[in-house]
This record gives structure tokens, C-alpha cells and sequence, in this order.
């Protein structure tokens, strides 16, 4: 009997079992997911701890898996299986010897780069070849592996390395960070990866004893109809390929972006919607059986129809119900898309093209989001719009899907609800103009997020998603410090402590907001601001009166506040204040003893440090009070109250000075307490190698 190539294909590949290939996918899935964490956490701090970082490593690593997919396709196409391995494992070798991940001191930014194209240099960098060999896995372990099954059972290995995707990122906030420090990871993730390399080297070198395929040979023929008629379907197919991936994309990095900032500002939140994005993925592709579009579709519509009536609900129950549905929106709507690209996927012997599609629309949806957005909107006006073709897509699918178990449909009847699709679409754009719009005086959108000026009758507040940054009163009340910042507030008795002790102080201010400390200056004083986002500085400056009506000497400063400090090395603060953390966005670099060192060498002999601390969710007033006792600093902690017809919000700050300072002997700091000792002695102490945030989670 006479064997086909495929046969003596098979026959010549000595690996005989496919461990190293199922090995290979879930490693590399896996530390795939672990170095973003890893090399963002490096960064992280030099940019201000803007969830924007995460936005644009988002968008580099989206980049580079298109990148690795389509170098899996081009190797497929254009060498025998011999030169495969050849090439693979010299690009194996140069990442191995790229190691190690982390960036040097050396690249710390100084403040006047565009951080986008700085963050994505020093990606590229330092974690650009590792990562490109590893994005290339999947599809070129699945195609390695067609060479001995050209079934789509191959395509089950796709599901697999999700799996490792999904084990790495909730592994990493749990495992990982609570017990390795960041250089610590980042050796652990290069000893990881040099045995992925042993792994992938071995599946590569079996490549040098399989018989070279035939090659297929061009006709320049005149293509007759039946040919066009294909082509075009191939087309149909391709668009399909880009198009719902790029949507899924979109739609995970919209709805992480809004319940993370403006819905709930929870630590480790934006978790879940990637886990459901991975899972989505690994649902789809581990079989076809699991794969249901009419009820997954009319799940979806139920979420979107909840969204959009949230208002009618009670406040009491309204958090939980939006952060479900969006939740439920995603899942629902990341299924039909990466069903349907299931649904549509080619024989084993395309599956590197396949795969370059759809990571080119995953790349694709990033590119929207993290950067064409920020430049053409002022505002998340891709919410309403990604939920209008969502809910147009799901509703077709539903219409046209014809059983509720089977993936059967009947697209005349989807073009037939044409004026149903028309409503969807129109809803949500409808709803995002009306909500929220009339008291918006000003939004801006950059980099760091997106600052809204919301006047009511109260007064004028900057406000970033659910956090406020500051707020000024109408009339003759404009000239009083407001929020967290009045008078009976810590910073605010401190100020008034050291305007009665001295007729001219040094002021320094980590975090502008929209200037609400300025009402303390006075002429003989020097206030040092110190803020990361431009566009803070130019909306206190345009809609609030604060830093205009100051007599004090003001200075800006633009950058990251402990990277202008350090660079201030003849400074000495009367009083430095600390107020740079908001909700869930903590730089924890402003949180180690290394920054503490800094701090106190930056404070006069009699100098106070003030650290704004209130959050929700994070209780850091152990942390702090741990960090100012290792520094050798006392410190004290003072609550005050809010008063909404003030303007004033419950606040807490954490008070440090010198043991020598006389500070908290002043009749004003009476209200000032001392941290509890058992409080303190179970307190993290964070460093510039170590800090977890799980640490300082207020569950109760």
C-alpha cells in the first residue's frame, strides 16, 4: 500500500506523545500572562500608578502576540519542517540570552516624555523578544502537531493554553505578588521560561526527522466561477476572523475600563473581566457541544436591557446590580464572538493564518481603545457605542439562530428584524448623551484617564470616575478649603499649626486635584506642586479659583512625585503633603521605605509629613504608621467628619514628624490618636522589591 506524505510525515516524527506539545501551550500560555503582571509592576510606579499603564502594556502585548502569530504563519508557510526548527530554536537562544526582564534605574522616566511611546519602548526593550517567542506557541506548536494529526482535534490545545492564561492571571495577585518580590518574579519567570525553552527546543528538534512536506505548487490558471465563488467565501471568512475578535477585544478593554473607574473602584476587580474574556475562549474551543448562541444571546440581551434601565433600581442594590450585568454582558457577548470564530475555523493545515487573524483583531480592538479613543474623544464615548454593536451583533445572532441547542441559522430572518437591530443601536448612544451630560462643564482625556469639571449647586468639583479631586463652593464660601482638606481635617490642622509657628513656610504638595490646599498660602510662603497629569494643572487653573487667588509663591512640577523629590536634593519642607493616592489606584512606590528615607531627608529639622489615606477599600494606615516608625519618625492619625453643606468629606490622614518635632504638643492635634500596637506589629512593610496590596485590604 502506498502512503500518503501526510503518512511519512507522521511516521518520521520521533515524538510520540503529545505531553511536550500540551506542555508547551501551558507553559507558554501561562508565562505569557505572568510577565505582564511581572514587567507592569516594574514600571508601574515611574508613570503614577495610572490604570493607563496597564491599558498600554494591554496594547504592546496585543501587538506583539499579532506579531508572534503572524511569524508562526510565515515560518508554516515558507520552510520545510527541518528549517523550522533551525530558526525557532536560534530565536529561542537570543530570548534566553535577552534575560533578565526588569528595567535598570536607568529608565526611569524624567517626566517630559510622552509616556505612551516611552512605555512601549522600554517594553519593547526589555521584554520584547521573550515575548514575541512566546506569543508564537500556540499556533506554531498546533501546526508542529498537524504534522502528525490534521484533524481539528488540535484546536483543543488552544483551549488548553487559555487555561494556563487564566491560571497565571489569578494566580498572580494571590501567589505570586504576596511572596516574591519584584526581583524575585522577575527571576522566577526567566527560570520558567528557560525551561519553556528546553521544552519547545525539544518539539523543535524533532522537526530535523520529519520528511519534508510537499510543497504546493501555483497554477496561474484564469479562475473560472466556481473559484471566485470560493474566494469570496474565503473573504467572508477572513473578515469574520478579524472583525469578532477585535470586537470581543474592544468590548473587554470598554468594560474594564468603566466598572473599574466609574462603577465600583475595587482592588483586583479588573480580574474578572479578563478571566471571562479567557474563558470565554476556553469554553469555545474546548468543543463545539458547549457552544449555544440563542440562549448565550438572549442571556447577553437580558444584561444589556438591565444596563441600560439601572436607574430605575434602588441605590441600595444598584452597585452590585451594574457590576453583574456588565459582567454578564461581557461573557455573553466574548462567547458569540469567540464562538462564532470557532464555529468558522479551517482545517488543521490553516490554522496559522486563523490564528494571525484573530490575534490581529485583538491588537486591533487595543488600538481603538488605548490609543484612537484618548485622541478623538474627550470623554468614554466608546461605552455607548461598543454596547450599540454589541447589542445590534447579539440580536442577529438571536433572531437568526434557529434551535436553542444547535448553532443553526436562518439569515433572512435577521434581515427581516431590521428595525429592531436599528433600535438597539440607537439606545445606548441615546442614554450615554442624556446621562451625566447636563453638569459637565469640562472633560479631558489623556493618558492618565479622563477629568470631568461637574458644577452643581453646591459648587464646582474635579472628579475622575467616582473619585473627587477637590471641590470649590459658589459665592462667598469660595475661599474655604473643601472635601478632605478643611480645616478640622489633619492637613488642614497642621497648616494652621505652622502658618501660627512661623511668617513663611516651605510647602511641598504630592497631588494637585484642583488646587484646594492653596487656601492655606500666604505671601511670605513657597508652595512646591508636584503633579503627574498635565491636564490636571490646566482644568484647576481654567475652572477653579484656588491657585489664582493664592499669595504664596507657587511652583509646578511636572512628573512623578518621588522622582521630582529625589531630584529636589536641596529642598527642606516645612511641610510635605502626601495626597496622591485615589480608591483603588495606589502608587505603591509612595509607600516603601525606601520613599520614607526620601521623604524625611526632603523635611526640615522641625518638618511634618502629612499622607492622605482615606479609601474604602484599603485600610493604609498601619502601613504608613509602620513605614514612619522603620523611618524613625512618630506619627498619629486624626479622622474628621464630613459636612455635606459644607462641601467637607469624612477624611483620614496619617501625621508623621521628627521625634524632637513638638507638633502633636499643639492644642490643635488633641484629636490626634496614636495607632493601636498589635495594629502596628501585624502591619506589612513594603519595599521597593516588595508590596502587596492584598496586605492592606479592608475586607470588613
Amino acid at each position: 500500500m502506498n502512503s500518503t506524505p501526510a503518512d511519512q510525515r507522521r511516521c518520521c516524527f520521533n515524538v510520540h506523545s503529545i505531553g511536550p506539545f500540551a506542555a508547551a501551550s501551558l507553559l507558554g500560555a501561562f508565562l505569557v500572562f505572568q510577565v505582564q503582571p511581572v514587567i507592569s509592576k516594574c514600571v508601574l510606579p515611574w508613570f503614577g500608578g495610572t490604570p493607563a499603564v496597564w491599558t498600554t502594556c494591554m496594547l504592546f502585548f496585543q501587538v506583539l502576540l499579532f506579531a508572534g502569530y503572524l511569524y508562526a504563519h510565515l515560518l508554516k508557510s515558507f520552510f520545510r519542517p527541518a528549517a523550522q526548527g533551525a530558526i525557532h530554536i536560534g530565536l529561542l537562544a537570543a530570548a534566553a540570552l535577552s534575560l533578565p526582564i526588569e528595567p535598570s534605574d536607568a529608565w526611569k522616566p524624567t517626566g517630559g516624555e510622552s509616556p505612551t511611546i516611552y512605555l512601549l519602548w522600554m517594553l519593547a526593550c526589555h521584554v520584547g523578544l521573550p515575548y514575541f517567542v512566546l506569543s508564537s506557541t500556540g499556533p506554531l506548536v498546533q501546526a508542529w502537531l498537524s504534522l502528525r494529526d490534521e484533524s481539528d482535534r488540535v484546536y483543543r490545545l488552544y483551549a488548553l493554553s487559555n487555561a494556563g492564561s487564566l491560571a497565571a492571571l489569578l494566580s498572580y495577585p494571590f501567589v505570586v505578588e504576596p511572596f516574591l518580590s519584584v526581583a524575585d518574579q522577575s527571576s522566577t519567570w526567566s527560570m520558567l521560561f528557560l525551561a519553556f525553552v528546553l521544552v519547545q527546543g525539544f518539539i523543535a528538534i524533532g522537526l530535523f526527522r520529519v520528511s519534508d512536506a510537499v510543497r504546493p505548487v501555483t497554477r496561474h490558471a484564469r479562475p473560472d466561477r466556481r473559484t471566485t465563488q470560493r474566494t469570496e467565501i474565503e473573504r467572508g471568512r477572513l473578515i469574520g476572523w478579524l472583525a469578532l475578535p477585535a470586537l470581543a477585544s474592544t468590548l473587554l478593554l470598554v468594560v474594564t475600563n468603566h466598572v473599574c473607574q466609574d462603577v465600583a473602584v475595587i482592588p483586583f476587580l479588573w480580574v474578572l473581566p479578563l478571566s471571562l474574556y479567557l474563558i470565554s475562549f476556553i469554553v469555545c474551543f474546548d468543543s463545539p457541544q458547549w457552544y449555544r448562541p440563542k440562549p448565550i444571546a438572549a442571556v447577553t440581551l437580558l444584561a444589556i436591557f438591565a444596563i441600560e434601565t439601572k436607574h430605575i433600581l434602588p441605590d441600595s442594590v444598584r452597585l452590585v446590580s451594574e457590576v453583574a450585568s456588565h459582567m454578564t454582558l461581557l461573557l455573553g457577548a466574548c462567547l458569540l464572538c469567540h464562538g462564532e470564530v470557532a464555529r468558522l475555523k479551517p482545517p488543521a493545515a490553516k490554522l496559522t493564518l486563523y490564528y494571525a487573524m484573530l490575534s490581529a483583531g485583538g491588537a486591533i480592538g487595543g488600538l481603538i481603545v488605548a490609543v484612537i479613543c484618548p485622541l478623538i474623544f474627550d470623554a468614554y464615548t466608546e461605552l455607548p457605542i461598543s454596547m450599540a454593536v454589541i447589542s445590534a451583533f447579539t440580536f442577529v445572532l438571536f433572531v437568526a439562530c434557529q434551535g436553542w441547542r444547535e448553532g443553526i441559522y436562518h439569515w433572512p430572518s435577521a434581515r427581516r428584524a431590521r428595525w429592531g437591530i436599528a433600535v438597539l443601536v440607537i439606545a445606548p448612544v441615546i442614554t450615554s448623551m442624556i446621562s451625566d451630560r447636563e453638569n459637565t462643564v469640562a472633560s479631558n482625556r489623556n493618558f492618565f484617564g479622563t477629568l470631568r469639571v461637574i458644577e452643581d449647586d453646591a459648587g464646582v468639583s474635579l472628579v475622575h470616575g467616582r473619585t473627587v479631586h477637590g471641590m470649590q463652593r459658589h459665592g462667598k464660601d469660595a475661599d474655604q478649603p473643601t472635601t478632605y482638606y478643611g480645616y478640622q481635617s489633619g492637613v488642614g490642622r497642621v497648616l494652621r499649626i505652622a502658618n501660627e509657628s512661623s511668617t513663611s513656610n516651605r510647602i511641598g504638595i504630592v497631588g494637585l486635584g484642583c488646587g484646594v490646599l492653596a487656601t492655606y498660602g500666604r505671601s511670605r510662603d513657597r508652595i512646591d506642586l508636584i503633579e503627574i497629569n498635565p491636564a490636571v494643572r490646566r482644568l484647576a487653573e481654567q475652572h477653579f479659583t484656588f491657585l489664582r487667588d493664592c499669595p504664596a509663591d507657587l511652583h509646578h512640577h511636572l512628573g512623578d512625585g518621588r522622582l521630582v523629590l529625589a531630584r529636589m536634593e536641596t529642598a527642606a519642607f516645612d511641610l510635605l503633603v502626601l495626597d496622591a493616592f485615589s480608591s483603588d489606584a495606589i502608587p505603591a512606590h509612595l509607600l516603601t521605605t525606601e520613599a520614607f528615607d526620601l521623604y524625611r531627608g526632603r523635611l526640615s529639622a522641625d518638618g511634618v509629613l502629612a499622607v492622605h489615606v482615606s479609601n474604602v477599600h484599603l485600610d493604609l494606615v498601619p502601613l504608613v504608621s509602620k513605614l514612619a516608625d522603620h523611618a524613625g519618625l512618630k506619627s498619629r492619625i486624626v479622622h474628621s467628619r464630613g459636612d455635606e453643606r459644607r462641601g467637607l468629606n469624612t477624611s483620614v490622614w496619617v501625621i508623621i514628624a521628627s521625634p524632637g518635632s513638638s507638633v502633636f504638643d499643639h492644642p490643635l492635634m488633641d484629636a490626634a490618636e496614636a495607632i493601636d500596637a498589635g495594629a502596628l506589629a501585624k502591619a506589612p512593610l513594603w519595599t521597593d522589591q516588595y508590596h502587596n496590596l492584598a496586605s492592606v485590604l479592608n475586607i470588613w
